[in-house]
């Protein structure tokens, strides 16, 4: 039996916050400025309760504590996270759910065990297509008749399971109760849906996962469309200007831009700036550390007296371009259009 935890069983959409925009332009966001997204609100767990169970599917299913899980190859790295709801409210007509402007996106330096080690020592059955990662949080959901605790999987085979980790550090320090204390999957790519905290139980599966958090929300449903939907996966090619800030003002004449990009895959290529309907220019980027990290962009334009537009436009290195226009969807998910800011140069 696992050890008792106990729950804080809240209603959906229990504990969000925004990051501010020009913490993103730093190493890494403050653990205290770093978005949160909790849907049942945050368990109370101590080290000395916690254990990690590993079931289903494997050769060896065991159990850890925290102290086991210490001893796997340790693992550091630069990841941005982004909540598939971001920018929600540029929708219209409104779609569904909490009503994310700008902010459902930090980064920081997640560190811990590799999850391909743990992999290697439990030995994943050959049936095995999937692993299904539980939180020690637990609420009502629609459409469901019982309580459900938040669980999420990743295909077994996919390369995000060689680059995730199982978190217990983030910027140098133990994980904070709200980030998933004592231990959280960090899947770097994909939308921080898929980055389970207060992980409780990694489970291997054969077939698709059915829980609420993958079969029912977090998909993406098309206007028109009666179905299911698509799961949300990897994070799409994004970029934001951070400063000038929307619906600042600034002194006429040579204005620095600057902004931050990531997500698409084999990382950002290259980005581009606009002013009003000119043209596209160039900006310099700096690759942040690591594939997972986001890249700062910035580039130097003229602004006349008046009021102007500004826009940023990401590639990554695969060749897929940040779109002009996000298509209506019931959830409101994969918002990541270019997205104009408005600024006054006097």
């Amino acid at each position: 039996m696992m050890p008792p935890m106990e729950h804080v069983s809240q209603a959906l959409d229990a504990d969000c916050h925004p990051a501010p925009l020009p913490a993103l332009l730093g190493d890494t966001v403050p653990v205290g400025e770093h978005f949160v997204r909790s849907h049942f609100g945050t368990p109370r767990i101590t080290e000395d309760d916690y254990t990690l169970e590993v079931t289903g599917l494997v050769t060896r299913p065991l159990r850890w504590r925290l102290a086991d899980l210490r001893k796997l190859s340790h693992v550091a790295r630069h990841v941005a996270l982004e909540c598939a709801g971001h920018r929600r409210t540029e929708l219209d007509p409104p779609a569904a759910g909490v009503p994310w402007a700008l902010g459902a996106v930090s980064h920081a330096r997640w560190a811990g065990g590799s999850l391909a080690d743990l992999l290697s020592i439990v030995r994943p059955l050959p049936e095995a297509t999937h692993i299904v990662f539980h939180g020690a949080d637990a609420g009502a959901c629609e459409e469901r008749d019982a309580p459900e605790a938040f669980a999420r999987a990743l295909p077994l085979r996919d390369p995000v399971v060689g680059d995730a980790i199982l978190a217990w550090e983030m910027n140098g320090r133990a994980l904070a109760p709200e980030h998933g204390y004592p231990v959280r999957l960090v899947a770097p790519g994909w939308y921080a849906v898929s980055s389970v905290k207060w992980l409780t139980r990694i489970e291997l599966i054969a077939g698709d996962f059915d829980g609420f958090f993958q079969a029912v929300d977090y998909r993406l449903v098309e206007a028109g469309e009666d179905g299911p939907g698509r799961e949300l996966t990897r994070m799409p090619v994004h970029s934001l200007i951070v400063a000038p800030a929307d619906g600042d003002a600034v002194a006429a004449g040579p204005v620095r831009v600057e902004g931050v990009a990531w997500g698409g895959t084999g990382g950002i290529g290259r980005v581009e700036v606009q002013v009003g309907d000119g043209e596209w220019r160039m900006a310099r980027i700096d690759p942040g550390p690591g594939l997972f990290a986001p890249t700062r962009f910035s580039l130097e334009v003229e602004l006349a007296p008046g009021e102007h537009l500004l826009r940023s436009r990401a590639r990554d290195r695969d060749g897929a371009e940040q779109p002009a226009a996000t298509p209506w969807n019931a959830r409101g998910y994969g918002v990541h259009h270019v997205r104009a800011s408005r600024v006054t140069a006097r």
